[in-house]
């Protein structure tokens, strides 16, 4: 076998390993979101979910270290999900409120997913940091998708800590998400427009 036969080899396995451990790590979101449906966070652990999807333990560990880490890779696809919103026929105030409304209503749709990513992003330690960097990110990709180019990083970065704020209030239960989500659309508004005269 010649060394380009090898590294061609080698590549392949490379793929096949990439794409079992995309597999596998589906399989354990789906399981995830299944036990969070029936328990609370606290109660599942890394191999309870390993057993409910049918993937080994050893490597649902190699996988997810913890419970928070699949609760932030959970949080992460949701936010994924949600599509771009860069429609130019709609005024920016329309697509960003339409866009951050649309983000919290998928967050609404499974309640104790959201609260469980809460209580992760509110947590502190390692998890906690690379929850809140890589869901800001998301969040941010999102606002900045819908406000369009050449907006003032000071106003999404505004519009991002309204929307966590308010996705924060409703996983806690001070607030239901519509309403989190009809406050987020008022803020938008102000943010993006100026305050109202009397």
């Amino acid at each position: 076998m010649s060394s380009g036969d090898s590294a061609d080899v080698t590549e392949l396995e490379a793929r096949r390993r990439r794409r079992s451990n995309a597999e596998a790590s589906t399989k354990l979101i789906d399981a995830t979101v299944d036990l969070l449906r029936e328990s609370s966070m606290d109660a599942i652990s890394v191999d309870e979910v390993a057993a409910r999807a049918g993937v080994s333990a050893t490597t649902a560990a190699q996988l997810f270290s913890s419970t928070d880490e699949l609760v932030v890779e959970t949080c992460l696809r949701r936010i994924r999900g949600v599509e771009l919103s860069t429609d130019a026929n709609h005024g920016s105030v329309t697509r960003v409120a339409e866009q951050l409304s649309h983000m919290m209503l998928v967050v609404a749709e499974e309640p104790a997913i959201a609260s469980a990513c809460a209580a992760v992003f509110l947590d502190s330690g390692p998890t906690a940091d690379r929850a809140r960097e890589q869901i800001g990110l998301e969040i941010r990709r999102l606002i900045a998708s819908a406000v369009g180019p050449g907006s003032w990083p000071e106003v999404i970065a505004t519009l991002e800590l309204v929307f966590s704020g308010a996705l924060i209030q409703a996983a806690a239960g001070t607030m239901t998400f519509q309403r989190a989500a009809d406050r987020v659309e008022t803020a938008v508004g102000l943010i993006l427009e100026g305050v109202p005269q009397r």
